[in-house]
């Protein structure tokens, strides 16, 4: 019964998360910053707004970390590189105490942009202006991009050869400004790191804690817009649902929204925008963030109720 329960759900998400452009409002403790997904409606980026679509839809970016704010002069906005978020929780949000305790956010697949493994991405691509929007990624492997990534602060087109492939844009970038004039503190030390690129440009609030995306929400799409067919990828659980027995609908719930925490990996930039591979030793601390109820979970209800329908 299980099984076609969620085969119902995977089928209902594929047909209806495709489309025109999403937008995503990411709310921080200085305002709001939108940010248009796939705003040149390019086919060959829906895998990395898919990518994006499903960390929303599972809560995985409620409370992350603004963890870097490459700033370069201090007051000359004309210099800045790159504002960094989506790889860490900020658990605690105390600078010393984030960096000393990292917990990342837990990671889905990676995105493939390079299905033949050459080191270059498959398709042309928009360049790394100012405003758009690109996954961080390992260093030399355009195919490791996953939760972490960087909005463009200046026109960096000399990322634009090295896989980083921009998929989203930023129109209003007050909000990101704001944020680059807060007070940044280099917390790399007490990471256990000193100057690791991941910890030194930590933007503060005024009370002295991290700059944290509070919320985050889809608030422009197609009327058939779902998170469903996004997590159902991001997930893998189409085979799943195909090969074997789920043992419980209550699985699924969990799976679409949890955000349970796993041992970190460093999510910062290094040199350019890379993500470290270094493993912290870090313990996992028993904190999960719970999002508000989300699409997919009313699409679970839903299709349990057309089940039900069909049974009487």
């Amino acid at each position: 019964m299980h099984k076609y329960i969620l085969l119902a759900l995977v089928m209902c998400g594929m047909v209806c998360h495709h489309g025109a452009a999403q937008t995503v409002r990411f709310s921080t403790g200085v305002g709001e910053f939108d940010m248009v997904l796939n705003p040149t409606n390019d086919p060959n980026l829906q895998p990395l707004v898919d990518n994006l679509i499903a960390y929303v839809g599972l809560g995985r970016y409620h409370n992350v970390a603004i963890n870097r704010a490459a700033d370069g002069t201090a007051g000359d906005p004309s210099d800045d590189f790159v504002m960094q978020l989506g790889g860490f929780l900020a658990f605690p949000n105390a600078p010393e105490l984030f960096a000393a305790n990292p917990i990342a956010v837990r990671d889905l697949e990676a995105v493939t942009v390079d299905a033949n493994g050459d080191g270059d991405v498959d398709f042309n691509t928009i360049s790394n202006t100012r405003g758009t929007v690109s996954l961080a990624l390992s260093a030399g492997n355009p195919n490791s991009g996953r939760s972490s990534f960087f909005v463009n602060l200046g026109n960096n087109q000399f990322l634009d050869g090295q896989g980083f492939v921009p998929f989203a844009r930023i129109d209003n970038m007050d909000t990101v400004d704001r944020i680059m004039e807060l007070q940044q503190v280099d917390v790399s030390a007490d990471a256990g790191r000193p100057g690791d690129l991941t910890f030194i440009d930590v933007p503060l609030l005024d009370n002295g804690k991290i700059a944290t995306i509070t919320n985050v929400e889809v608030v422009e799409s197609n009327d058939d817009f779902s998170f469903v067919g996004p997590i159902a990828t991001a997930l893998q659980i189409a085979n799943r649902a195909i090969t074997s027995e789920p043992s419980t609908l209550a699985t699924m719930a969990a799976l679409s929204s949890s955000a349970a925490i796993e041992p970190p990996l460093s999510s910062g930039m290094v040199d350019t925008i890379t993500v470290s591979t270094d493993v912290y030793p870090v313990e996992a601390i028993g904190v999960s963030v719970v999002p508000e109820p989300s699409t997919a979970w009313l699409a679970v209800v839903g299709c349990l109720a057309w089940w039900r329908r069909r049974r009487s």
